[in-house]
């Protein structure tokens, strides 16, 4: 199963200007995040101690990717990539030697 880490920043130019407005959605938005970790959809998720953007860690596919993005659309913008574990990276480097 492969291991994805998206990080994510919020689109403010979709997001509400009135302070309360924000704090509904932000709190609606990291209900979503819990959800998401309780199902075991992500691993790890964090916010950057600036704001504005964080990452999450999860395992599966292409599709689990874009099942858990697709809710925090259109108000975050997501980057992901696949990663390799230390050990799937010694595998590979073992099997170049020969």
């Amino acid at each position: 199963m492969a291991k994805y880490l998206t990080l994510w920043e919020m689109d403010t130019s979709k997001t509400p200007v009135d302070p309360k407005e924000q704090a509904t959605l932000y709190g609606k938005q990291l209900e979503m995040v819990k959800k998401q970790l309780a199902e075991g959809l992500i691993n790890d998720w964090g916010i950057f101690a600036g704001g504005g953007g964080g990452y999450a860690i999860g395992e599966g596919d292409a599709t689990d990717v874009f099942k858990g993005v697709l809710p925090f659309s259109p108000y975050a913008k997501f980057k992901t990539q696949p990663v390799l574990s230390v050990d799937e990276v010694a595998e590979v480097m073992k099997s170049m030697m020969g």
